[in-house]
């Protein structure tokens, strides 16, 4: 099936924004069905716009010709004139559709700009201009289950876990283990960034494991903003954000979560921020695969700007909901994508040590 999360409405277009843009060319049959109201349709010259409700025949315009449908068309756009040159509407009731020449649009773009804003075709949203050019910051505070001699202990037991604010503290239960990485635009540098809080744990002889079948351990995720507007649009559509990352990590993910996590183990999890939101679905596991944890990464920032950039996204899924394979690819690479889908199972087979790996330290204990 298919889904479409929106975060905004509309096509920009430089610094404007339409409702929708069309560009067409050579012989095109127009369909009321699919053009959304206010549609704007750019035409190449010589195109033939066929299907058009009052035009008896043929009508050259000179840069385009229009083939008519009769007088008797529901459904069709109707043709109506226009008092701007190289422009026409096609009407259907309160609909409207404006047709553009292509060497108007492009030679003259000023004034065809202040000619959609006098019709009510363009207008200026921040929110969406800002967004075109956003990237967004990494974050995380994953938790995890000390373990020292081979027994998994309370966070509170090792002097390195200093509370609520520090890098290497405790979450709210100070049983667990929360690392808090400093946020950053790159999956890369958050990989680094993270791992040089896992190595000081390492140092003090204590693994970090990722299992959760003691404690309930989330792999949360922080997606925000420096720009006020791009972090706007984050917390007011955060459901469509959530929604998406649902079926392309969420769904993935769920599976490994520890027997501890219970109901914290859940779709469509977030907590709002001042930065953005935090995505709480995705439990800890992956942080037992370095290379996992950078793959994710990319593909939430891939996911998050695209919804930025384009205002939605559309995407297949398979029947439990979770993203078709090829859906991916416009994120990750095809290994990239083959690598976190088989996660899961590589999992569940137990081909993955439960530790994050520190210095070989996961290898002298077992699962």
């Amino acid at each position: 099936m298919y889904k479409t999360a929106v975060v905004w409405e509309g096509v920009i277009y430089k610094e404007i924004v339409l409702n929708n843009l069309l560009y067409v060319d050579g012989d095109v049959f127009l369909d009321r069905e699919y053009l959304p109201d206010k549609t704007v349709i750019v035409a190449r010259r010589g195109t033939h716009l066929h299907g058009i409700c009052g035009v008896e025949g043929e009508l050259d315009l000179g840069w385009v010709r229009l083939i008519g449908s009769g007088h008797s068309c529901p459904g069709l756009p109707k043709y109506r004139g226009s008092n701007f040159e190289g422009t026409l509407w096609l009407k259907d009731g309160s609909s409207v559709i404006l047709v553009v020449s292509e060497e108007l649009w492009e030679e003259r773009w000023e004034e065809v700009k202040r000619f959609l804003f006098s019709v009510g075709l363009a207008y200026y949203e921040d929110s969406a201009l800002y967004c075109q050019s956003a990237s967004v910051l990494l974050g995380g505070d994953p938790e995890f289950e000390v373990c020292a001699d081979g027994i998994i202990l309370p966070a509170y037991f090792f002097p390195i876990f200093e509370g609520l604010s520090s890098p290497i503290g405790t979450d709210g239960n100070s049983t667990i283990a929360e690392l808090r990485p400093a946020p950053t635009s790159s999956p890369e540098q958050y990989v680094k960034n993270f791992m040089s809080l896992a190595e000081k744990v390492g140092e003090e002889g204590i693994l970090l494991s990722v299992k959760g079948d003691a404690y309930p351990l989330g792999g949360h995720i922080h997606v925000g903003s420096y720009d006020e507007y791009v972090v706007e649009v984050l917390r007011d559509k955060v459901e469509e954000f959530i929604f998406v990352l649902d079926d392309f990590v969420g769904r993935v993910l769920l599976p490994t979560s520890g027997t501890a996590r219970g109901e914290y183990a859940r779709l469509g999890a977030y907590e709002l921020k001042p930065y953005g939101w935090e995505y709480r679905t995705p439990p800890s596991s992956f942080y037992a695969d370095l290379k996992m944890v950078r793959v994710t990464y990319k593909l939430v920032k891939g996911l998050v700007e695209a919804l930025l950039r384009e205002g939605k996204l559309s995407y297949r899924t398979l029947d439990d909901g979770r993203a078709r394979e090829e859906e991916y690819y416009r994120f990750l690479t095809k290994e990239e994508t083959t690598y976190f889908l088989a996660f899961p199972q590589r999992w569940a087979r137990g081909e993955i040590s439960p530790f994050v790996p520190v210095k070989n330290l996961a290898a002298t204990v077992g699962r």
